[in-house]
């Protein structure tokens, strides 16, 4: 019976000694906290706590209706503005051609000078008149353009890939400009941050892959990839055991975890092993 307890100790020594010398952080994620940046009602909720959101998608509406019909006024004038246009260049072709005509027929001596020049006129005038139609179609466009972004102002939409982690509105609820309406979680940012001593630097590397090991799963290896090394030393955080270990002073180091792994959960402490440290 001691036999056996004493060889179950010595592999458990064998195994800890050939994972090497551990470091240990706090997952995190980088968080994005989004509003409208107009104030309204909010019209409707399209999305819920929970919900694995892609870059650009729509979380909560606010009220635009009257911001909508004038977008719709603003689109007819626009296409009322390119009608125009058309209709002046196509009269400014045909008072082209017949001030060209009509130069011909004076060289003939079949007009007189002030005929042609009153046809020279005239497409001249009609120059300035598609110019303003022209110019009437960019200021529609502009009216347009920034109706569109009054628009957006009054939706609240994920800025990156990411997680709802907090919805603090509802439908109904009437918000100011630039209230929090949500956090979400950068599914794309998770990351651990480790404090190791001087004496590691020469042993660990930039883009070097490294072992990561989380208490909710033991025994389970998630591949993290060294991301910074910060170029300062800095004092041990606060949260270590010993004030010996406080006055210490270490360089953090941060470690890239996998985006697309849902078992890794913000504040779960972590183990990194680096492979050169030994």
């Amino acid at each position: 019976m001691h036999a056996a307890r004493a060889l179950t100790m010595i592999l458990l020594l064998i195994g800890c000694s050939g994972r090497g010398k551990a470091v240990s952080g706090t997952i995190e994620v980088d968080e994005a906290h989004v509003g409208p940046r107009a104030g309204g009602r909010v019209e409707k909720i399209l999305a819920w706590e929970g919900d694995h959101l892609h870059e650009g998608q729509l979380i909560a509406q606010l009220d635009a209706s009257e911001l909508r019909a004038r977008r719709d006024l603003a689109a007819a004038q626009i296409d009322t503005a390119l009608h125009d246009a058309d209709a002046q260049q196509a009269q400014l072709v045909f008072l082209q051609d017949e001030a060209r005509r009509q130069q011909d027929l004076l060289q003939r001596r079949v007009v007189s000078s002030s005929d042609a020049e009153r046809a020279g006129s005239s497409a001249k005038t009609q120059e300035k008149n598609l110019a303003a139609a022209k110019m009437r179609i960019a200021q529609a466009r502009a009216q347009l353009a920034d109706i569109d972004a009054q628009l957006a102002e009054m939706q609240v939409v994920a800025p990156a890939d990411s997680v709802l982690e907090v919805l603090s509105v509802k439908a109904g609820d009437v918000l100011p400009a630039n209230r929090e309406a949500a956090t979400l979680l950068l599914t794309g940012h998770v990351w651990v941050r480790v404090y190791v001593p001087e004496s590691w630097l020469g042993l660990i590397k930039l883009g070097e892959h490294v072992r990561v090991r989380v208490d909710s799963f033991p025994g389970k290896d998630f591949d993290g990839v060294v991301e910074q090394i910060n170029r300062q030393a800095e004092f041990t955080p606060r949260n270590v055991q010993t004030v010996a270990d406080r006055i210490k002073q270490v360089f953090g180091v941060k470690i890239r975890l996998p985006p697309d792994d849902d078992r890794l959960r913000a504040g779960m402490a972590a183990d990194v092993y680096f492979p050169n440290v030994k």
